[in-house]
């Protein structure tokens, strides 16, 4: 177990209790200012890394980012691509590009202009939607030159005079999911003012991406930068570098990261008994989930030592709240499942977990990579293969004067991981997906661990203190100690 694990629960409130009042005091006496002077800016920690990532994959969508919204109604297209256009002028970041050299920066873009293409669907009316689909992977798969591009894009596709699709792309290196907030919040005010011909009602923002960029690389430094790497160094110490999942192929010598999307949706209820379980333990509803996820994780490897990575807003300063840009951190989640736990007690060990990282979350995952030095290897990613979000509310969705808008899933056919699970707590269901390495699993493995998640959720709400080792699961392992799981489940292979 963790330093964190071994305490009693009093001990471990008290440490949770300093956490808190240390992260909040730190928050409430950092102000982040503008930069004295213009110009180029130096890239925030995260976009180094995207920087270099898509150097080493430049026509690859991985960092990619596709919204799909069905409108239905009377609109404006004209005053929808102002709004658009306006959003553009406000946020720096999505007209900023990176000027290569020794040390890459960021630059204003000189001279943009941003234009809304308005398109037909490529198929007759019986096709159409199959067409549409296959429009909207095609434009959110087209690739973006950050040397050049705005990092917003904006197509519709009109299906008839009061139905339309429109696809927002934007690329990872100017946007986290955070950020969807704030654009469908400004998009809704300012398409609502300018039909009413009004000023809009949206504040002058604070501070701009590259006064952020500035403030953080020169924060991490000195005592705090040590704090947080020797944190991770130690929570990170021994973990074991490959999640070995039993896989439909063995996996190639270099990913290709060719993925695909599985919808997944379980019942309202079983959400709010999840909810309830972890009220009853002081337990948010992402670490309920997290504990589940390293409970199928763990029953379908035989694994004990499971390692999820998970993102993190990262926006702790009030002068970012309103922002468009790419704050998100990542998270690497190491949870122990040794000596027969039951689900009660694996609860509190990713409790335990994910506090100690939302306490030291200001280190850049890069940074955590370079502290913790794994072994490189271009068939697998660093630290975590499998990566994990869940929250206990829906996404947010846009709302446009006139108009009914229902959201369209975009799947782009890739993966940046192994293996993704994304939940959220909807009105009507614990609904999300599954992200998966179509060179590793086919669909058909997906379904299974699918069945096998609903089922050990159903078997944990109705017994917390069941031992983990005790769930019944349809395809996953019975237990990491028993002939039965070094079996192969059926054609699967464990490299």
């Amino acid at each position: 177990m963790t330093d964190i694990e071994s305490l009693s629960l009093a001990k471990r409130a008290l440490l949770e209790r300093a956490l808190r009042e240390r992260r909040a005091a730190a928050s409430a006496q950092t102000t982040i200012p503008r930069r004295r002077e213009g110009g180029p800016a130096p890239l925030s920690s995260g976009q180094q890394r995207m920087w270099f990532l898509q150097q080493w994959e430049r026509d690859a969508p991985t960092f990619n980012g596709a919204r799909a919204l069905r409108l239905r109604g009377a609109l404006d297209a004209a005053a929808l691509e102002r709004s658009l256009r306006e959003i553009v002028r406000r946020h720096e970041t999505l007209r900023t590009v990176v000027a290569d050299g020794p040390e890459p920066r960021q630059m204003l873009l000189d001279g943009w202009s941003f234009a809304m293409p308005v398109i037909e669907p490529e198929a007759s009316v019986g096709d159409r939607e199959a067409a549409v689909r296959r429009q909207l992977r095609e434009l959110a798969r087209e690739p973006f030159d950050l040397t050049r591009d705005l990092m917003l894009r904006a197509t519709l596709i009109a299906l008839a005079p009061d139905e339309h699709v429109l696809l927002l792309r934007l690329h990872h290196i100017a946007a986290d999911a955070h950020s969807d907030r704030v654009l469908f919040t400004e998009l809704s005010e300012l398409y609502a003012a300018d039909r009413e011909r009004r000023s809009p009602r949206l504040p002058e923002l604070p501070i701009q991406y590259a006064d952020f960029a500035v403030w953080q690389l020169a924060r991490l430094q000195g005592a705090r930068l040590q704090d947080l790497s020797e944190y991770w160094g130690r929570q990170l110490d021994g973990a074991p570098p490959l999640l070995r999942l039993p896989t439909d192929r063995p996996r190639r010598a270099v990913q290709r990261h060719e993925g695909s999307h599985h919808e997944l949706a379980l019942g309202r209820g079983l959400g709010d008994e999840l909810v309830a379980i972890g009220r009853d333990q002081g337990a948010t509803f992402f670490m309920v989930m997290l504990a589940a996820f390293s409970t199928l994780l763990y029953r379908w490897s035989g694994e004990e030592d499971i390692v999820i990575g998970s993102p993190i807003a990262n926006r702790n300063n009030v002068e970012v709240a309103g922002l468009i840009g790419f704050f998100t951190n990542t998270m690497a989640l190491r949870t122990r499942l040794g000596a027969s736990p039951s689900f009660r007690e694996v609860i509190a060990r990713a409790r335990a977990t994910a506090l100690g990282a939302y306490a030291h979350q200001d280190l850049p995952f890069e940074k955590v990579v370079e502290v913790v030095r794994p072994k490189r290897d271009p068939s697998y990613n660093p630290l975590f293969q499998v990566n994990f979000r869940a929250q206990g509310s829906e996404r947010p969705a846009l709302e446009l004067a006139g108009l009914e808008i229902e959201p369209i899933s975009v799947d782009i056919g890739f993966s940046r991981f192994d293996l993704a699970l994304e939940l959220e707590l909807r009105a009507d269901a614990l609904a999300g997906y599954v992200e998966f390495d179509r060179d590793l699993f086919d669909l058909e493995t997906i379904v299974g661990l699918e069945q096998d998640l609903r089922a050990l959720l159903t078997q944990v709400t109705a017994d917390p203190d069941l031992p983990i080792l005790a769930i019944e699961l349809p395809h996953g392992r019975r237990s990491a100690h028993t002939p039965a799981a070094t079996k192969r489940i059926g054609r699967r292979s464990a490299r």
